[in-house]
């Protein structure tokens, strides 16, 4: 890599994160981080220390973070996604002023609508902003747990979090809020669309709608070609134990990359409505047993594109059925097909990530029944046994660092 190239963490958004991971692998359980109002009130601490005190009343909101169990395939085409919350989320705190400034905790910078160059997700709450309140100045304080190597669930709390901080200030607001029709059909792919256009590359809906859909289900499920979301009624929040980890590895995949597989997927529909798929609009539509028939019908460079978001649609179906079902081996065994596709059909994953499931798959005799890189950033969604988690979780990084060289960092979700 040359050494001009932006480093991993140039790339995430910043967070407080002496309060998102836990002090040790082995400290899962110890880990909390604060409550929505807590962060609230540090958020509105932060507006008032960072930016000045002012007449005008501040509002607050919080927004809870997610993680993508099975998700990562809406971003390209449409389709089903598994969603988990997290109990890390994002306070934001704002009030109206003569001129905008956006300043977020975790770095000392605050940005003008003047300022040279400002990171995607500043420019991502500038558009946001300008949505929902056009020309409205307002300065915004932002306090993130969720940490930024999560950055498609941080940027979804993000975004909800600014649309309820918007809805709670005595400003007129340019879409309806209270309607949670309008939210679900039209303003959902707007903040999409927004965060899209603010990091040059696509965004699913389905982490918006996740987002707001709350963190009281265990897992959400989401349809983002009806926009409709469901809660999965599923003990394996509680009967396993979760864990995200950052293995602070390479750079994710560049904004082109993503951008090209968006135009190969929606290519690869086109042609198959050529070649006897007339009504497909999305892989969800694709049967199993019209894959092979489908593929034959694609250029090479386009089989593996369309096998990798045909069959990761049907895991998200069977990721729900081993939920209801309690069947936790399965669960873990989705976890690790689902990377290998993303690694071998999609070449989608960091070299990191990959080091961190390959250790996980070999101790899937121990209590880890599985892994995936969750996000487009690099981090890894870890299921287990609660039996022995904590431990296996410090045997897991022990592994990745002297085999790997990536010193990790846990999240308990």
């Amino acid at each position: 890599m040359s050494s001009d190239a932006p480093s991993v963490t140039s790339l995430l958004p910043p967070a407080r994160e002496e309060t998102a991971y836990a002090a040790a692998p082995e400290a899962l359980d110890e880990a909390a981080p604060p409550d929505p109002d807590t962060l609230k009130q540090e958020a509105r601490a932060l507006l008032h220390d960072r930016l000045g005190p002012s007449g005008s009343a501040a509002a607050t909101a919080y927004a809870c973070g997610t993680v993508g169990v099975q998700a990562d395939q809406t971003h390209y085409s449409e389709g089903f996604g598994l969603f988990m919350p997290l109990r890390h989320g994002i306070a934001v705190a704002a009030r109206p002023a003569d001129t905008s400034r956006i300043t977020f905790a975790g770095t000392s910078d605050t940005w003008t609508d003047e300022a040279a160059s400002p990171p995607p997700w500043v420019v991502a709450v500038r558009r946001i902003l300008q949505e929902l309140i056009a020309d409205q100045p307002v300065e915004v304080a932002v306090l993130s747990t969720v940490p930024g190597v999560c950055r498609d669930g941080y940027l979804a709390a993000l975004a909800v979090a600014v649309t309820r901080v918007v809805q709670a200030l005595d400003v007129t607001a340019a879409v309806d809020l209270d309607s949670v029709e309008r939210l679900r059909d039209d303003l959902v792919p707007v903040l999409a669309g927004e965060i899209g256009a603010a990091f040059d590359h696509p965004y699913s809906t389905g982490y918006l709608l996740a987002t707001f859909a709350g963190h009281d289900p265990a897992f959400t499920l989401v349809d983002t070609t009806t926009h409709e979301h469901l809660p999965v009624e599923t003990e394996a929040r509680t009967a396993l134990r979760w864990a995200v980890v950052d293995p602070n590895g390479t750079a994710p995949r560049s904004a082109e990359f993503h951008r090209r597989r968006q135009a190969e997927a929606q290519e690869a529909l086109r042609v198959l409505r050529t070649h006897g798929f007339d009504e497909l609009d999305a892989f969800r539509d694709l049967e199993h047993r019209d894959l092979e028939r489908a593929t034959d019908a694609l250029p090479e460079a386009l089989q593996s594109v369309a096998r990798h978001l045909v069959t990761e649609n049907q895991r998200v179906q069977k990721h729900v059925a081993a939920m209801r079902r309690s069947d936790w081996q399965m669960i873990g065994a989705l976890l690790l097909m689902s990377h290998a596709s993303q690694r071998d059909h999609w070449d989608g994953t960091t070299d990191a990530a990959d080091a961190v499931v390959a250790e996980a798959e070999t101790r899937t005799h121990d209590g880890l029944y599985g892994a995936c890189m969750t996000g487009r950033t690099g981090a890894v969604l870890v299921v287990g046994r609660t039996r022995a988690f904590d431990e296996e979780l410090r045997r897991l990084a022990d592994a990745v660092e002297a085999h790997h060289g990536c010193s990790l960092r846990v999240l308990a979700p």
